[in-house]
């Protein structure tokens, strides 16, 4: 069987689309090494990728046309085709017109567009709603990474029920390593970082919630208390680093831009634990990474985060200051808390282990 891809995510993206794609692809190499598989992508996203993994080029087929755009919209049809390819799974919401002969997937995050409209310009909004119907009505086979995304999908484009797959997103290999005390001293000192702090991973936007959690912080019982935020920057950046100065909060707010993703695991252990109030989210990755290094995590009682995070996590209405407060100031000293969530952490994490998810995702490529 060999299985072809979107290559675009995997080697462009630092973060949620091109964390999923990767993975995927490293766990279906190291499960499933005896099929074949070919990774497809425009020499723009290919060229100055830092994730150019051995076992990636080698297999990856890099297109020079001219445009990029104009190739992922068009012309990939005919170098997949080429490369005598049974089955092309789109890993981002979208797949291009393919002959029957090969099977199509595709994966689906989530519907924000729909659940969340006013976040997205209206064009933009327009542009994904028509790519994600066209991705299911042609695909033989949809991985929604969630329960939640399946029944958003099951709503908004009338998708038979029975052509949806849940195959949850899982962890990187860089999660299953220790991370000793030595280690974490060196990253203290590598960032200058506060001795304790609560972590944010992800863009500060609107959908993300981070200015509430900001609020948060200036609430009399966090006055002595540092957040890390872990982001690329979004479309609230600007209002955040406002909020900052404003609030006098230089101090005890750190940002860490460009983070290696290997890095990223011992970010987590160093942390108190995880703050995540988004106000909708397809899967929730940081929630399943801070749950693997053990750690605490306060998430919203919104969309897949329940499903993620189960009883493993402590959750809050995202829209009020005053829970995601307290949250904090109880996983900052509940010392019984530490024991309890690695506990609940480890039963949680079985529901997304590796091993399990490549094998659902491998199961749905042989039905086809």
């Amino acid at each position: 069987m060999t299985i072809g891809f979107d290559g675009k995510r995997l080697y462009d993206n630092k973060t949620g689309l091109g964390n999923y794609s990767r993975t995927l692809l490293h766990r279906l190499f190291e499960f499933y090494p005896n099929e074949t598989y070919r990774i497809f992508v425009h020499h723009k996203y290919f060229d100055d990728s830092p994730y150019k993994y051995q076992h990636f080029v080698d297999n990856t087929v890099v297109s020079d046309a001219f445009s990029a755009d104009l190739w992922r919209f068009k012309n990939v049809e005919d170098d997949i085709s080429k490369q005598g390819i049974s089955i092309y799974h789109g890993l981002s919401n979208e797949v291009p017109d393919l002959p029957p002969t090969i099977k199509k997937v595709v994966t689906i995050h989530d519907v924000i567009f729909h659940k969340l409209p006013k976040t997205f310009p209206f064009i933009d909004r327009q542009m994904y709603a028509y790519k994600t119907k066209k991705a299911c009505h042609v695909a033989d086979a949809i991985i929604a990474v969630s329960e939640q995304t399946k029944q958003d999908l099951i709503e908004l484009t009338k998708t038979p029920e029975e052509k949806i797959h849940v195959v949850y997103p899982t962890w990187n290999r860089e999660y299953e390593h220790e991370c000793n005390y030595v280690l974490k001293e060196e990253y203290f000192a590598r960032y200058g970082l506060p001795r304790d702090f609560v972590l944010y991973v992800g863009a500060i936007s609107k959908r993300k919630n981070f200015l509430r959690l900001l609020q948060a912080m200036m609430l009399p019982e966090n006055q002595d208390k540092h957040l890390v935020a872990v982001s690329n920057g979004g479309d609230e950046y600007g209002a955040a680093e406002e909020f900052i100065y404003d609030k006098e909060l230089e101090g005890r707010v750190f940002f860490l831009k460009d983070l290696p993703w290997y890095e990223l695991p011992i970010i987590y252990h160093m942390s108190q634990g995880l703050v995540y109030p988004s106000m909708y989210e397809g899967f929730g990755l940081p929630i399943l990474e801070a749950l693997r290094c053990g750690k605490p995590v306060i998430t919203s009682n919104l969309s897949s985060m329940p499903e993620v995070g189960g009883d493993a996590c402590i959750f809050i209405d995202p829209t009020n200051v005053e829970e995601i407060s307290a949250a904090i100031n109880f996983i900052y000293y509940n010392i019984d808390l530490a024991k309890e969530i690695k506990q609940k952490a480890l039963h949680q994490i079985q529901k997304f282990n590796p091993e399990k998810m490549t094998e659902k995702m491998m199961n749905v490529y042989k039905s086809l």
